[in-house]
């Protein structure tokens, strides 16, 4: 592989370790606001429902801080920072699902987020120096 060639995809690798700081940072910000902005009203076709989505902002949150620490395992060319990262961009994947319905926009945000973080993680992992 050309010195040209292994350039262009390690640029996959700093973009993912980008994105996932990117992801930190709007998980940290979408935890804040489920755990200021707890208490949600659901109309359903039974009635009002009153649910509290604090729980989600605390997962968030502890999602955003793993994700910042896996960032710098990455970009450090550690494995378990790698692998922490794949399973960490997972789990924002999933919780983005099921905060759609939520905050819509913020939630296919993250989701695409995720998969950017685990295509760049998978495919091309291996490239970091």
């Amino acid at each position: 592989m050309s010195s040209t060639t292994q350039r262009a995809t390690s640029g996959w690798v700093m973009f993912a370790i980008t994105m996932f700081i990117l992801a930190g940072i709007l998980n940290a910000v979408y935890g804040l606001m489920m755990l200021f902005n707890s208490d949600w009203i659901v109309f359903t076709g039974d009635g009002a429902w009153l649910v509290d989505i604090s729980t989600w902002g605390w997962i968030t949150l502890i999602v955003a801080a793993i994700q910042f620490l896996a960032a710098w395992g990455i970009s450090g060319g550690k494995t378990w920072g790698q692998v922490t990262g794949v399973i960490i961009a997972t789990i924002a994947a999933v919780n983005a699902l099921f905060t759609i319905s939520i905050y819509p926009v913020w939630g296919i945000v993250m989701l695409a987020l995720a998969v950017l973080v685990i295509y760049g993680l998978t495919v091309h992992g291996d490239e970091v120096a």
